[in-house]
């Protein structure tokens, strides 16, 4: 298996698009000489490339024929001269083709050529995504409208945001800007070859995309360089002569165009007889000048660009120039000359000059001067000029403890080094902007082992890391760091540790040589020495011999310790004479412990005052979680002693500078670990020793005292835009807002006082402020760590104590709320750290203690109707009757869902909503994303095909004898294995698109083996391990060695039998099987058929853990450390992986789980089972963030969760739903047929109206408000048509006026005011209704059409007797009484930025009638993106002919999600980034929308389509699944857009007695 990687391209882009591309265009054959098809890259220079030129021809051209005179191949100039040109060595030149021959059938336009020229350029292999290369487009004729379009699409599209950005000039060369008139176009061109097209059309002078071409360019063109050439010579053609594009059709007249001629024809302004020519030579200049300006600027561009990217990147990271600052502390401290004798050893350099990598560690005891000398290795290489990372790990800083912070500070300084770690590094976070704050397994796994190692660097990389003794889980790093070098050769890596590296040889690998060197006293004695002779004369004058003796005795008593030394020194300058010199010498000792023991002794026999706070300067240096600042310290102790202290800094050096110093960023650290271990120790017989335990409880109640105070309450009336923290805090917030819950987990549980404290702390609005800070200022991990401190301390209190009483119970419900909050509402709180005041806590379950404490308001928003007391597991549930979900699997940023029809969905993994469909013709069996690619494949019983996940489009098919077991992506993901169920395994190569190899590996088994492996049921890679796991019905798992094409060992529920004698064949394995992703591990996990769950050491052939889950199906987290579980009966279970330890348990009596996946974060889980896929966010997988590895917290067992499902089967999904106008009701359809009454006080189901035929989903509602009907349409294309009644017990169905079966799907229903008529509208015709006669319903007019796309009608609203109809970019009125149309045949023209491909979704009156607002979007399905566009009611005229969108709401139009409604004067809507907003026509003059509130993430995660409506009190009505959501006083909070002042503006709604206006209420659709 082992080979050679196939060579990439130094853009590092993906072989996929590379192989799409070149199919695309190589798949084609010249066509009359005009070229291929696609980008074509015509030269690519050697070094990089300053700028990218991209030819695009005009109608009738070809990507070689346009640009070459007389089909000569030597005179196409931009392949054969460019290249050869001085001015062009270092650019990039392409030719873009598409079949633009008139005639050929065809169905593309003009916007079709422009997505197909963005696709090839964004996907083109050599233009790197990471380039910063600009791109120069060249257009003939119709090409600079192609040109163009592409433009526009590239700025208004996010995926191309990075293209757009390149594009820095334009050339145009005879490009019809204006089109041409009808007649005069149709003569020129369709003379030849009658017949219109497409494309052809889009040509016409006033056509829909000249003119929404012409209107969008100018808003995006400024920054751009455009040239327009014209033609001056007429051209042939027919029976006359003339110019094809006249000039004033030829130039565009921008400030920053420059405009010429060219002395030729149409055809000839692009192909030249020689380079003499004048014509060439002035667009060659051109072109040239274009180029030596980008040269110029491309310098300070590059350094431009790469600051803002570290900037981007340090946000990303969460990290600073702490190692840098720790570096020049260290160095500050290092004499000169010192170290020099570890430079001169030749391990070390062996070490730093060797080719072959290799580990070098440097151990030695403790205060050696591990730190200083690693301080001189960083400069050592830094003064060499080399590539150099460096990390000091420090006890003393809790943050620098952890592996996740010392991976993240290497990524950063690689990354600031090389420019490709650096876009590496940007790609990864920017698919997922929260993988630095996941553990540290998996940043090592995303941003190392799949990101900067696999770059190849041009010389040595040194890490330089220091104490690694000092790391948490440091055993987990070394590992790591072994990888390393293996994975990328050219790392060099250097430690420093109080171990040996013999503690960690489990870790040994054989592939990494790994030196040793133990710091002896003998080599520190000569820089011992040279401390000494530095600082003798702080010493009292004595005599030369005198002095050569007291330094000779402390190097004898030092053996190689520095502290010793340093703490020597200091109290040598206490003494004054010769004598008291040598007494000191004599009678301190060379143990540190006892040298500790006589600095206390001393310290207790000095007076009396300032014991008090030398004693609480220990603690708190002893018990912080991280060094405190002296200014932080100096309030901490005064709250702490309450007393006032004069100067801090001179405190700690008079009372304890011998144990504590002020380092050089003011922190307030301990001289030493040994010191502060001392000093735990030191409690039973010193008044200065710590009591751990007493320390850490002082702390915390300081913290809490605090917190308790003034500086932490919260405003009474917080706005959102509130941008900075309540004035007057002292420095101390920092740290009891961010530490003040690692102190409580040291805490007796049976402390009373302590939990007073915290629950004063958790029952008052001061916590608010706490989470508003750590929102602000801090990461939001903190709360998560919070939460699961206070469970722990929970924990153990219930070990002594009944879980009684109010402090227990609210204690509790915050241990959860606190992860909830994070894990809910996260990016909502990080966006606005303010929010957590009033607009969150609405939105929490009623039981948690935010709902419960902080949205009791009767002022603030109210959260009515849904029954989920407590927080919801379930994030989200995808549902489709109508399909068998067979397959599932997750990347960073969407999931697929196959299915037994050979459809597959993508849904975006954050929002749960679907965003492409795929057609796999035959049933899904296995799907997987890429690694390293965007790719996703599909695998079905005998095809296997490749699709890249950026265009969706299928890249390749393979065909399989037998089903595809299991897959895997190796190889950077140029490798695709398959283990098949012929027993082969089956290599492609995705490069070439080719079946590489197949084996089979049962070929070389003897024996009763051969037989007995026959047909497998299922199969796992272990691509770290290379092995491949295979089952047989009833027969042992059989691994295979993938490396060495050999059977490596099979396993029964016993072990490995090859190192068991003990055989167990009671049981055989399901199918569940699945390796651990962890890296480096080497466990297995095999479900058998009696039921339990078994857990193999495939290196030690042993059975790790056995437990009994009865599992159908397994699967492991992505960082290795969950396995999750699922059975026949639809029960879940999560496991730690690594001990079989249940975490959590979901029970349901459903379906059987059919598959199980994890997101890529392992934060989420999804199963699919039947025809749902649910999306599970339990609490649990927060835990798996490191374990706490950033809190001391202790190590509490904890208790499986359990939850239980409820079933499916008794839930009926809301499908349609209307408002009563006057806002006391509403009405809800549903997927069974019924429709029901609900009102708007409680939110809660009343009773059923009337009802459908059973099982028909009621798909919309009409409501008229003037007779009081209810009109309903089914999706057995059914409409009926209810009279309402409102009696007694409230609203009751009273008479059905009408009861119609269309014969085919009905799109809408709508009624006249009064609802006398009816109007029933299908895809092929439009039907009026007569109900007035009290008696039979007659047909009054029936229009039909041949063909038509998506359309809307609406009564008009300034005249209830008119419609207006709205379809493909027309409006037109019709008379209600006859469906008489009143506008011409042209109707009327919507002019705006509508494209093409957009169609019409709803039309909504608002602003009293005046304006009409719509929303396009490009299909129908429930979530595409709409386009909100507004116009004036006044301008659907009968005699009008064209309306524009009113400019002053431009900026709104791609800002929508959804149309809400109109509350009666101002237009709500759903914004892209989850808000609710309003605009009115007061807001909109100044170009300023509302806010008011934001709707939570899982509300919007759903397949099913958004049903949200406004009524006239301003209520939010919001359909969840079977359920409606009352939102009440939403749109009475208000939050200004930023740059506004905050505060709320008078509302237009004016109230007078209480009473909202009377105003007109039109007729709706919905």
């Amino acid at each position: 298996m082992e080979r050679s990687k196939t060579d990439a391209s130094s853009s590092g882009r993906s072989f996929l698009s590379r192989t799409f591309t070149r199919r695309d265009a190589g798949g084609q054959s010249f066509e009359d000489g005009k070229g291929l098809f696609g980008l074509n890259t015509l030269f690519d220079p050697e070094d990089p490339a300053i700028a990218d030129l991209v030819f695009v021809h005009g109608l009738g051209g070809g990507s070689r024929s346009t640009w070459t005179k007389s089909n000569d191949p030597s005179l196409y100039w931009p392949k054969e001269w460019l290249p050869q040109d001085a001015g062009f060595q270092d650019v990039r030149i392409h030719s873009f083709g598409y079949n633009s021959n008139w005639g050929d059938e065809s169905i593309l336009n003009v916007h079709d050529f422009a997505k197909a020229l963005l696709v090839s350029m964004q996907d083109c292999p050599l233009i790197p995504r990471n380039t910063n290369a600009s791109l120069i487009l060249i257009g003939h004729s119709m090409g600079g409208l192609v040109i163009k379009r592409a433009y526009i699409m590239a700025r208004q599209k996010e995926e191309y945001e990075k293209l757009s950005q390149r594009v820095k000039a334009i050339v145009f060369l005879a490009t019809p800007h204006r089109g041409a008139d009808l007649a005069q176009l149709l003569t020129k061109v369709l003379n030849v070859s009658p017949g219109a097209r497409p494309f052809v059309k889009d040509l016409h002078r006033n056509s829909l995309a000249t003119q929404s071409i012409n209107e969008e360019f100018p808003q995006y063109c400024q920054d751009l360089r455009l040239y327009s050439f014209y033609e001056t010579l007429p051209m042939a053609y027919g029976l006359g002569k003339s110019l094809v594009v006249e000039k004033d059709a030829a130039v565009l007249g921008y400030p920053n165009e420059q405009s010429t001629y060219l002395n030729a024809n149409h055809r000839e302004v692009c192909k030249y007889a020689d380079q003499e020519d004048p014509n060439y030579q002035t667009l060659r200049n051109a072109l040239a000048s274009i180029i030596d300006k980008l040269r110029t600027s491309v310098i300070p561009f590059k350094h431009e660009v790469n600051n803002e990217q570290r900037k981007r990147l340090d946000g990303y990271l969460g990290v600073s120039d702490a190692p840098e600052d720790d570096f020049m502390d260290i160095d500050a401290v290092r004499l000169h000359g010192s170290c020099e004798w570890l430079m001169r050893k030749s391990s070390f350099q062996e070490w730093r000059d060797n080719s072959i990598a290799q580990v070098y560690w440097i151990s030695a005891k403790p205060a050696t001067g591990k730190t200083v000398l690693s301080g001189k290795v960083v400069h050592h290489l830094k003064h060499l000029d080399r590539d150099i990372a460096f990390f000091f790990f420090d006890y003393r800083n809790k943050a620098q403890t952890s592996i996740s912070s010392f991976l993240l500070s290497i990524l950063a300084q690689m990354a600031h080094m090389h420019t490709e770690a650096l876009q590496t590094v940007l790609d990864i976070c920017e698919k997922d902007d929260q993988l630095c704050k996941a553990d540290y397994r998996t940043i090592w796994r995303k941003l190392f082992m799949e990101g900067i190692l696999r770059i190849k660097y041009a010389r040595a990389q040194y890490w330089v890391i220091d104490a690694l003794d000092e790391c948490k889980n440091g055993s987990d790093l070394v590992p790591f760091l072994l990888k390393a070098i293996e994975m990328s050769p050219n790392i060099r890596i250097l430690l420093t540790s109080r171990d040996r590296f013999e503690s960690h040889r489990q870790s040994i690998h054989p592939k990494v040589k790994v030196l040793q060197e133990e710091i002896q006293a003998a080599d520190t004695k000569s820089d011992i020495a040279l401390y000494l002779d530095t600082n003798m004369d702080q010493l009292p004058v004595i005599e030369e011999e005198d002095e050569e003796d007291i330094v000779s005795k402390i190097l004898e008593k030092s053996a190689g310790c520095f502290l010793w030394v340093s703490l020597i020194l200091q109290q040598l300058r206490q003494a004054h004479t010769s004598t008291e010199i040598r007494q000191v010498l004599e009678e301190v000792p060379s143990d540190m412990n006892a040298l500790y023991s006589r600095i206390l002794d001393s310290m207790s026999q000095a007076p009396p005052y300032g014991k008090v706070l030398a004693r609480a300067i220990l603690i708190w240096a002893v018990c912080s979680s991280r060094p405190l600042t002296t200014i932080e310290l100096y309030q901490a102790l005064q709250i702490d002693i309450k007393d006032k202290i004069d100067n801090i800094k001179t405190s700690i050096e008079s009372r304890c500078g011998q144990l504590v110093y002020v380092d050089a960023q003011s922190r307030v650290q301990m001289v030493h670990q040994t010191a502060r271990d001392f000093l735990l120790q030191a409690s039973d017989f010193s008044e200065f020793g710590v009591d751990e335990r007493e320390g850490h409880r002082r702390l915390f109640m300081t913290c809490l005292e605090y917190l308790n105070g003034n500086e932490m309450r919260s405003p009474k009336h917080r706005r959102l835009s509130a941008g900075v923290v309540a004035k007057g805090r002292g420095p101390f917030v920092n740290y009891a807002c961010n530490s003040f819950f690692e102190h409580v987990v040291h805490v007796s549980s049976q402390d009373d006082e302590a939990l007073a404290v915290l629950t004063k702390l958790l029952s008052s609005t001061n916590v608010l402020s706490c989470i508003e800070y750590i929102a602000q200022f801090s990461d939001l991990n903190r709360l998560i760590q919070a939460g699961k401190a206070f469970r722990k301390f929970l924990q153990r209190r219930l070990k002594h104590l009944a879980p009684v009483g109010k402090e227990f119970v609210l204690l509790d419900c915050w241990a959860t709320d606190l992860i909830r909050l994070v894990t809910k509402f996260g990016k909502n709180i990080k966006a606005s750290p303010s929010s957590i005041y009033h607009l969150i806590p609405p939105f929490c379950p009623p039981e948690t203690a935010p709902r419960k404490q902080f949205a009791a308001s009767a002022r603030g928003i109210a959260v009515l109707g849904l029954s989920a007391m407590t927080w919801d597991d379930c994030l989200s549930t995808i549902v489709d009757s109508q399909e068998q979900f067979t397959a599932l699997a997750c990347s960073n940023i969407f999931f697929a869902v196959g299915m037994s029809s050979g459809k597959i969905v993508i849904y975006n993994e954050t929002t749960c909503q679907q965003t492409q469909a795929l057609d796999h013709p035959e049933p899904v069996k296995l799907l997987q994303f890429g690694h390293r690619m965007d790719i996703l494949v599909s695998a079905g019983p005998r095809k296997v095909r490749i699709w890249d996940a950026g265009s969706w489009e299928q890249v390749w098919e393979f065909k399989t004898p037998q089903q595809c077991m299991s897959l895997a992506l190796i190889e950077d993901d140029q490798l695709l294995l398959g283990a098949l169920k012929n027993n082969n395994l089956a290599i492609w190569d995705l490069a070439a698109g080719t079946l590489r190899d197949t084996t089979d590996w049962t070929l070389d088994l003897e024996g009763p083996q051969s037989h007995a492996y026959r047909r497998p049921i299922a199969a796992s890679f272990c691509m770290e391990l290379y092995l491949l796991a295979v089952v047989y019905r009833g027969q042992d798992i059989l691994l295979w060695d993938l490396d060495r094409d050999e059977l490596h060992d099979t396993y029964s529920k016993a072990g490995s039998s090859t190192k068991n004698t003990k055989v167990d064949v009671s049981a055989g394995v399901t199918g569940g099987l699945v390796f651990s992703a962890l890296p480096n591990s080497t466990l297995l996990a095999a479900a058998y058929s009696d039921g339990d769950l078994v857990l193999f050491d495939t290196v030690e052939g042993t059975v790790r853990e056995k437990t009994l889950v009865n599992a159908q199906t397994l699967a492991c987290s992505p960082d290795g450390r969950t396995l999750a579980s699922g059975d026949s009966s639809g029960t879940i279970q999560l496991f730690d992986f690594e001990n079989l330890r249940l975490l959590y348990r979901i029970n349901s009596d459903e379906y059987c789980i059919k598959e199980l996946a994890f997101t890529a974060d392992s934060h989420r889980l999804l199963d699919i089972r039947g025809s749902e896929c649910r999306v599970w966010d339990p609490m649990v997988l927060v835990r798996q963030d490191g374990d706490d590895e950033n809190s001391d917290t202790i190590s509490v067992s904890t208790a499986p969760q359990e939850i239980s499902l409820q079933s499916t089967e008794k839930i009926v999904l809301i499908t349609s739903m209307v408002c009563h106008p006057d806002g006391g009701v509403f009405f809800c359809g549903k997927e069974d047929g019924s429709v029901y009454l609900y009102e708007t006080k409680s939110g809660r189901q009343g009773h059923q109206l009337f009802s459908h035929a059973n099982g028909v989903s009621i798909l919309s509602l009409f409501f008229d408000v003037d007779s009081d009907t209810l009109s309903s349409i089914d999706n057995a294309s059914r409409v009926k048509v209810h009279r309402l009644e409102q009696g007694q017990e409230g609203w009751e169905a009273a008479d059905t006026l009408f009861d119609y079966r269309a014969g085919a799907a009905v799109k809408q229903v709508l009624t006249n005011r009064g609802a006398t008529l009816v109007l029933v509208c299908t895809s092929k015709n439009d039907m009026l209704w007569d109900l007035s006669s009290g008696e039979a319903s007659t047909v009054v007019k029936t229009i039909s059409w041949e063909e038509r796309g998506p359309s809307r009608w609406v009564t008009h609203p300034l005249n209830e007797d008119q419609l207006i109809l709205i379809s493909d970019n027309i409006a037109q009125l019709y008379e209600w009484q006859s469906l008489r149309r009143l506008t011409g045949d042209g109707g009327i023209l919507l002019e705006g930025s509508i494209l093409p491909e957009l169609v019409i979704r709803s039309i909504t009156p608002c602003f009293n009638n005046t304006t009409i607002a719509t929303t396009f979007s490009e299909d129908l399905r429930p979530q595409s993106k709409s386009r909100l566009l507004l116009w004036k009611a006044a301008d659907f005229g009968i005699d009008s002919k064209i309306a524009a969108p009113i400019p002053k709401y431009h900026s709104l139009a791609d800002q929508v999600k959804a149309l809400i409604g109109d509350d009666g004067q101002r237009l709500v809507f759903l914004r892209s980034n989850s808000w609710i907003s309003s605009a009115d026509p007061e807001s909109a003059n100044a170009d300023h929308y509302d806010r008011h509130f934001f709707l939570p993430a899982d509300w919007l995660s759903t397949n099913i389509k958004l049903m949200i409506q406004v009524n006239h009190d301003g209520d939010i009505i919001f359909v969840k699944r079977d359920e409606v959501a009352v939102i009440k006083r939403g749109l009475d909070n208000l939050e200004e857009e930023a740059g506004s002042k905050p505060g709320k503006r008078p509302s237009l709604l004016v109230r007078e007695g209480g009473k909202r206006p009377l105003m007109k209420f039109p007729a709706k659709t919905l």
